[in-house]
C-alpha cells in the first residue's frame, strides 16, 4: 500500500454521500437534476410533470449528456429507473439498465474523467458533492 494521497476521486465515496443524502427519493431526485441543470446547463434535459391545475411541476425525467455517454433517470412511483448508454459517432454500442447507485457511480466517473479537461465536467462533479 502507498500512503500517497490519490488525486482521482474516491468514487464509493462520492456515490455514498449521494445516496446517504436520499432518504426521500422524491426530494433527492429534485435536488439531483437541479444541481445538474445549473452546472451543466447545455448538457442536461430536464422532463416535468404536466398538469394544467397542478401548483408545481416536478422533474420526473433527467437526461444527462456526458461526452458519448447517456445517463437517463426517471422517477416512477417512488422508485428511480436509471438507464446508462454509451455511444460512438452517434452510434449506441452498449445501454443497460442500471440501479440508482450504479447510475450514479458511473455518472460520476465519466464526469470525474471529463472534469480533467472541462471546467463545467469539474463544477458539476463539484455540486454533487456539496
Amino acid at each position: 500500500m502507498s500512503d500517497v494521497p490519490s488525486s482521482e476521486p474516491d468514487l464509493d465515496a462520492l456515490t455514498a454521500s449521494l445516496r446517504a443524502d436520499a432518504s426521500d427519493i422524491g426530494v433527492f431526485f429534485q435536488v439531483l437534476g437541479g444541481k445538474l441543470v445549473d452546472t451543466m446547463p447545455g448538457a442536461v434535459e430536464l422532463e416535468r410533470e404536466g398538469g394544467l391545475f397542478k401548483k408545481d411541476h416536478p422533474i420526473k425525467r433527467i437526461v444527462v449528456h456526458a461526452g458519448d455517454d447517456v445517463f437517463e433517470a426517471e422517477l416512477r412511483h417512488g422508485a428511480v429507473m436509471c438507464r446508462h448508454a454509451h455511444a460512438v459517432r452517434g452510434i449506441t454500442l452498449r445501454s443497460e439498465e442500471t440501479g440508482l447507485d450504479q447510475w450514479l457511480r458511473a455518472l460520476v466517473g465519466v464526469l470525474a474523467g471529463q472534469a480533467q479537461n472541462s471546467s463545467q465536467a469539474s463544477a458539476a462533479l463539484r455540486s454533487l458533492v456539496t
